[in-house]
């Protein structure tokens, strides 16, 4: 009974992140660019890169998760990494797929389609020495126009802008000759 006391004296002191799960030490930091965003994360057994496509993130519009996992010592890791999607204030009902990757490939991929625009939690776990899980934080926008749509907007603006320049043009060549 002391010891159990004691432990809930020790944990109920740890930071409440920490608790809820929220380790600094397992989060990923995001680096964002046009053509994606990718992450980095190293513990003493193992180093994990990948990315995220399909930026800006929208609603119904699939986001493609990458990862490679390298031990820093020893074999390479065969095994399956798991991938769960949810929302971020969302307590369990997460998307997840454990993916398993190629024969001589180096990455593991999976696919989720964002149903709400909120922030959305990402998840990569698997076992090596230990199991092990790293979270990341996306921002999941508002469905936009369709990008068929875009074109057609931009195409007739530029025709636009050709129609008035030409017109200008020649408007002016017959004004000319005085």
């Amino acid at each position: 009974m002391f010891l159990s006391a004691y432990l809930a004296i020790l944990c109920s002191q740890f930071p409440v992140d920490v608790r809820a799960g929220e380790n600094k030490l397992t989060q990923l930091e995001l680096h964002e660019s046009p053509a994606g965003s990718t992450f980095e994360w190293t513990d003493a057994d193992d180093s994990l890169r990948g990315g995220l496509t399909a930026r800006p993130f929208r609603v119904e519009k699939s986001l493609t998760i990458s990862a490679a996992l390298e031990p820093l010592t020893g074999a390479d890791f065969e095994g399956p990494l798991t991938f769960s999607f949810r929302p971020l204030d969302a307590m369990g009902s997460a998307q997840t797929q454990t993916v398993t990757r190629t024969p001589g490939g180096k990455t593991w991929v999976a696919t989720f389609t964002p149903a709400e625009a909120v922030d959305h939690r990402f998840e990569i776990s698997w076992r090596t020495t230990h199991h092990k899980v790293v979270r990341g934080v996306v921002s999941v926008g508002e469905r936009g126009l369709p990008a068929w749509l875009n074109w057609v907007i931009g195409g007739g603006l530029v025709a636009v802008a050709v129609a008035i320049g030409l017109w200008i043009l020649f408007a002016r060549s017959k004004e000319s000759p005085s």
